[in-house]
């Protein structure tokens, strides 16, 4: 979905390493910077930039699609650390900065606060409920391509459906990837509804012993498609940096925020709910709240939607992304529900 390419790619286009130009404004080299600190940097080369990531100590912290620049926020513990900043172009070329500095102390940076009680609206009566979405057996569409999912494109991917074992419904739906620095993307489309700018989201998910080891990070997208815009609610729980992400459509970039996502306890039923809203006049989406396992989180955070002159439609969508080893993992979803309104 995220047009991103991982690193999987290093070494088979080292031979072309200086052909993409990376210049970083910030942090300056051999600073002393508080945590979370800002990371700027810009990209050139004669082919299109399609891909970022920045690694602090050998560990991917921040991943980034197709912009000539990007804007991160880095979260890191005191002392000394290596920061390397690199960008991939369309021929599989890359370019990076690499930066040592020191972290020293941490930012005042308020963060979510557990919310005393579930605040996600009551639907109208009026709205359009989409009930059991893990039960449609046809309507799916999959990927793990890079322009589709982001990430290496290896591996293999497969859905099953009416799951009774593990399954709260008894008919849950099940989806398995693997593959090094590989993503894999299963999205359902319920239709056009033009006038809808309401999205209150509502699934269990279960994940195997595997992902606690293979598992790079688990994504739950919703959107719509209108007048051309591509209006991506993207979020994922990021095993890599520990927190909840966000999605910019615009720039093609993960935004951390200071919502934290540890690994989810294997063989576990986990409940998810995120309700975010549309703005069509200007082309904005927001994310309001989010409620895992009864616990709920406020951000209020808006983001740019992207025109791309797709055809007008909305759904949601699962991703499993792997990590450098390969392995594979297995992730069931069950009583699946979109409200809209």
């Amino acid at each position: 979905m995220k047009s991103i390419l991982l690193g999987a790619l290093l070494a088979a286009f080292a031979p072309f390493s200086m052909a993409v130009t990376v210049t970083v404004p910030a942090p300056a080299a051999n600073s002393t910077v508080a945590s979370p600190f800002a990371v700027q940097a810009t990209a050139s080369s004669t082919h299109p930039i399609t891909g970022w990531h920045v690694y602090l100590d050998s560990a991917n912290v921040y991943s980034g699609g197709a912009t000539t620049a990007i804007a991160a926020s880095i979260t890191a513990s005191s002392g000394a650390h290596t920061l390397v900043i690199r960008a991939w172009d369309s021929t599989g070329a890359y370019g990076d900065q690499t930066i040592t500095l020191t972290v020293s102390g941490s930012s005042v940076q308020p963060s979510p606060q557990p919310s005393p009680s579930n605040p996600l609206p009551t639907p109208p009566s009026t709205a359009k409920v989409f009930t059991n979405i893990n039960q449609q057996t046809a309507g799916w569409g999959s990927c793990e391509s890079g322009p589709c999912a982001g990430g290496s494109g290896e591996g293999t991917l497969w859905q099953a459906f009416n799951q009774s074992s593990p399954s709260l419904s008894g008919r849950s739906m099940e989806i398995y990837h693997d593959g090094s620095n590989s993503n894999a993307l299963w999205y359902y489309k319920v239709g056009a509804y033009d006038s809808v700018t309401n999205y209150l989201w509502d699934f269990y998910v279960l994940l195997d012993s595997a992902s606690q080891s293979y598992g790079q990070a688990l994504e739950y997208d919703m959107f719509q498609f209108l007048g051309g815009y591509n209006y991506m609610i993207g979020t994922q729980c990021d095993y890599a940096s520990g927190t909840w992400d966000t999605w910019n459509m615009a720039t093609g970039n993960w935004l951390h925020t200071t919502i934290p996502c540890k690994k989810f306890t294997p063989n576990t039923w986990h409940h998810i709910q995120w309700y975010a809203t549309t703005n069509h006049a200007n082309h904005t989406y927001t994310y309001h709240t989010l409620v895992v396992d009864g616990v709920a989180f406020s951000l209020n955070q808006t983001q740019p939607a992207k025109y791309v002159a797709w055809p007008d439609n909305a759904g949601v969508q699962w991703q499993l992304d792997v990590n450098a080893t390969g392995g594979g993992y297995h992730e069931w979803v069950d009583k699946a529900q979109l409200t809209i309104w």
